[in-house]
């Protein structure tokens, strides 16, 4: 984003607002809550998530599986409830969902097969009452032309790439202000991936939506991303601009997903590991949710859930939910 638009999307209220959004969901007793007449404890997918999005931002929400990623993309376009919170698009509530799309993640399973591709994207436009017409206008915003050429095919006749450019299309059909885009690239070969983030970020400058790029890959939050939130079993615990997150990163998780990328050392071993054991599933650690995968957690870490405070050295922006952040070491 440019510095221009930057100044004039912070001084501005934001386009997205998300504040204290949680989710639980219902698990099944197990035997021993059976034999003793007990609940089964929720799982707990989003717990008090704050989230801003500006007009024409580029926001990547990055973590592992089972962080809340996709649960929280999935509130924000209107497909599940929040348990709590508020969701509000330009100031108001999740009465009018036409200004958010959503493009998933498998657009194999996405599109049926026996529809054209007109059809799908006809599809959403009749639910809202809008004229057919939008259905070129999509297909030619995401590069899919001459669209005639491509209205009356079925999706067996496509790439991977072309199949995801309709869903694309799909979504860009009800004009909306703010694209969520859950792991959009992710099976795709290398060079349709490049192709598929240059048509988001054409999309972002040329008609000023706004996306929430949800990504396990920093490598592509890197790559595509004004601001990055890293989430952790359904919190934040890092956000900031791209250039302060994945450059400066200031909790051990956001590190963790650093070092396990693979290295562009050919001498190097490969990829690290990420981090001590795996997201525990159950109950979510008392304190900081990351400490008993850990490296640098003390006593204190298990006592108090540390809050999301400007990371030491860090702009206004740059905030972390780290009570030992000012005292990592460098990274080499």
């Amino acid at each position: 984003m440019s510095e221009q638009l930057r100044a004039n999307t912070s001084a501005s209220a934001p386009l997205l607002r998300v504040r204290g959004v949680s989710v639980t969901y219902a698990a099944q007793r197990s035997i021993a809550d059976l034999l003793a007449r007990r609940s089964a404890s929720g799982i707990v997918a989003l717990d008090s998530v704050d989230l801003d999005v500006n007009a024409g931002e580029i926001v990547a929400v990055v973590g592992e599986s089972g962080s809340g990623k996709t649960t929280l993309a999935r509130v924000i376009a209107g497909l599940i409830a929040a348990d709590e919170g508020v969701v509000e698009v330009e100031g108001e509530g999740p009465n009018d969902w036409r200004s958010v799309g959503m493009v998933f993640q498998d657009p194999y399973e996405t599109l049926d097969p026996k529809r054209t591709l007109g059809e799908f994207i006809a599809e959403g436009l009749e639910a809202q009452g809008l004229p057919m017409d939008r259905v070129d206008t999509a297909l030619e915003a995401a590069e899919l032309l001459p669209a005639a050429a491509f209205r009356d095919r079925v999706p067996e006749e496509l790439s991977g790439g072309q199949r995801q450019r309709v869903v694309i299309a799909g979504a860009l059909a009800l004009n909306p202000k703010l694209v969520i885009a859950d792991e959009p690239v992710s099976m795709l070969d290398v060079s349709m991936r490049a192709q598929i983030l240059a048509l988001i970020e054409q999309l972002r400058r040329d008609q000023g939506i706004a996306w929430i790029f949800i990504t396990h890959d920093l490598s592509l939050a890197w790559a595509i991303s004004d601001r990055v939130v890293v989430l952790y079993l359904g919190a934040v615990v890092e956000e900031g601009t791209a250039e302060q997150v994945l450059r400066n990163p200031a909790h051990p998780y956001t590190r963790a997903l650093l070092a396990a990328l693979p290295s562009t050392d050919p001498g190097a071993a490969g990829t690290h590991s990420l981090a001590a054991g795996e997201i525990p599933q159950g109950d979510t650690p008392s304190g900081c949710r990351f400490r008993n995968r850990c490296a640098h957690a003390i006593e204190a870490c298990a006592l108090t859930r540390p809050p999301l405070e400007v990371a030491p050295g860090g702009g206004a922006e740059h905030r972390v939910a780290c009570i030992r952040a000012a005292e990592l070491p460098p990274l080499s």
